[in-house]
């Protein structure tokens, strides 16, 4: 038996403490270091004027950023890298709002994981809080840092749902739990002959007629109200649900997914964009970021991130037949599923059968 690899404490220091990178990104956008630097490079006294920051304190956290690749110095200026410049609000795919939403509304919720681990609830769940992001209703602030962080994070996702998607018969899809459209608003792009609905809650409206009508959209996509607990729009060829059902434990999920069933015509299909744990995670910036991701709903939400096999299992409960799943380049992957043959699908319903004709 080869001997083990020696231990090395500093990548276990590492790991501990890498608590400082969310707030040292953080503190740059709410400073306003991001859109002083991203104007031009400063020195730290102009910058500290600007930013209305003690000069020593923020020559400390420009020093952590170098480290990081979020800011680059040279002879005492300090820009934005590559990286760092997708911190820019105007930047394609911006992980601005993203970096928000981690350093303020998320912060407090993993610094109780242990007990969400030790009871399988979530932190939400287990304070009396509202499930899912009902509670965004009645928090303005949070539910616009929410769709923008959403927003960001799903251009790039979006446009390679699209790269991906099987397209054959598809006019008009329905974009369910959509937020601010994001990802309407890519396949769209993608898609000059397609139409489409934004359906979410009423905190989702105003962004996502907003965001239709920036990118002259607003002929060809349109916003619904309403919860895809109760009833979805019917009749689309596609309804489309990224980051969705990972919010939810499995019987939510199911819930969502009958719904989507239920609202299908003949011939149409669900469009899953989800990221699907590795059954043996190896590590590497993708399985990292999975697991990462199951365990924030876990200990936010109380939902999930989950296998093929279980997507394939609960698709088939929930009337679908057997889904395709495509990786992209990004952390997700696009499951596509029809309505299930109407033998398989009552032979699903009814169970296995083990009485002979006999014995009936």
């Amino acid at each position: 038996m080869s001997a083990l690899p020696k231990a090395d404490p500093r990548k276990l220091l590492a790991l501990v403490g890498a608590n400082w990178t969310t707030q040292a990104v953080g503190a740059a956008v709410q400073l306003g270091v991001v859109d002083r630097l991203a104007e031009r490079p400063r020195n730290v006294a102009g910058l500290a004027k600007l930013t209305k920051c003690e000069p020593d304190a923020l020559a400390r956290l420009l020093r952590s950023l170098v480290s990081i690749d979020i800011v680059a110095e040279d002879e005492g200026l300090y820009a934005l890298t590559p990286t760092g410049s997708l911190l820019r609000e105007d930047a394609p795919g911006s992980i601005r709002w993203w970096a928000l939403w981690c350093c303020g509304t998320q912060w407090t919720l993993w610094g109780d994981l242990a007990e969400s681990v030790r009871t399988g609830r979530s932190f939400r769940e287990r304070h009396g809080g509202m499930p899912g992001y009902a509670h965004l209703e009645r928090d303005a602030v949070a539910a616009d840092v929410f769709n923008r962080a959403m927003a960001g994070l799903t251009q790039r996702v979006g446009r390679e749902a699209a790269r991906v998607m099987i397209w054959r018969g598809v006019k008009r899809v329905v974009d369910v739990g959509g937020g601010h459209g994001e990802l309407l608003v890519e396949l769209l792009k993608a898609k000059p002959a397609l139409e489409g609905v934004v359906f979410d809650l009423p905190h989702a409206a105003k962004g996502a007629v907003a965001r239709l009508k920036v990118e002259r959209l607003s002929d060809r996509g349109r916003f619904v109200s309403g919860s895809f607990f109760e009833a979805l729009p019917e009749g689309a060829d596609a309804y489309l649900l990224k980051s969705i059902l990972h919010n939810w434990d499995d019987g939510k999920s199911l819930a969502i997914l009958k719904q989507v069933r239920a609202a299908m015509a003949p011939g149409s299909r669900v469009v899953l964009v989800e990221r699907v744990l590795p059954e043996r995670p190896r590590g590497g910036l993708r399985d990292n970021a999975i697991v990462r991701s199951d365990l924030n709903m876990l200990v936010s939400l109380g939902g999930r991130e989950r296998t093929r096999k279980e997507f394939a299992a609960m698709l088939a409960k929930a009337g679908f037949g057997a889904p395709t799943v495509k990786a992209t380049a990004t952390d997700y992957s696009v499951i596509e599923a029809g309505a299930a043959e109407p033998a398989l699908a009552q032979r699903h319903r009814a169970g296995p059968r083990h009485a002979s004709a006999t014995q009936r």
